[in-house]
């Protein structure tokens, strides 16, 4: 009796993802190449010169946003050069993070709502410069 339960069970399988799924499949490759952000920001802002007052120009920026879509989204996105050294990297990342929070700071003053708001990075395969770029989706 063992022994039939034992040939009879031999031929199951575990049920699971793969069984229905057994090979993954990840987004398309049209989908891969389309980026989520439009071709150019809405605004560059540098942080090479440290006494630069960039605020007037995220005023304006929103209020140009803003009338064509009240609702509009912004992204504030630093560049990170994937080329560079790993210290090159967590410096320009831990710089673009501060930066961005400056920007976003400075997006909410002029009303803009955190909900609004993404701060992310981006991979730059030459060398970028210190700045933060504003993006309207």
């Amino acid at each position: 009796m063992f022994l039939a339960a034992l040939l009879v069970l031999g031929g199951c399988k575990l049920v699971d993802q793969r069984t229905f799924e057994r090979t993954p499949t990840g987004p398309a490759a049209a989908t891969l190449a389309q980026p989520d952000l439009p071709k150019l920001p809405l605004l560059t802002i540098s942080f090479a010169i440290a006494d630069e007052d960039w605020g007037p120009s995220v005023h304006d920026a929103v209020l140009a946003a803003e009338s064509h879509n009240p609702n509009v989204a912004f992204a504030v996105v630093t560049p990170v050069p994937t080329s560079a050294s790993r210290d090159v990297q967590d410096t320009f990342i831990k710089q673009g993070q501060e930066d961005a929070t400056l920007v976003a700071n400075e997006l909410q003053v002029d009303g803009v709502t955190p909900d609004r708001i993404t701060i992310s990075l981006r991979g730059d395969p030459g060398s970028p410069p210190r700045e933060v770029r504003i993006y309207a989706r």
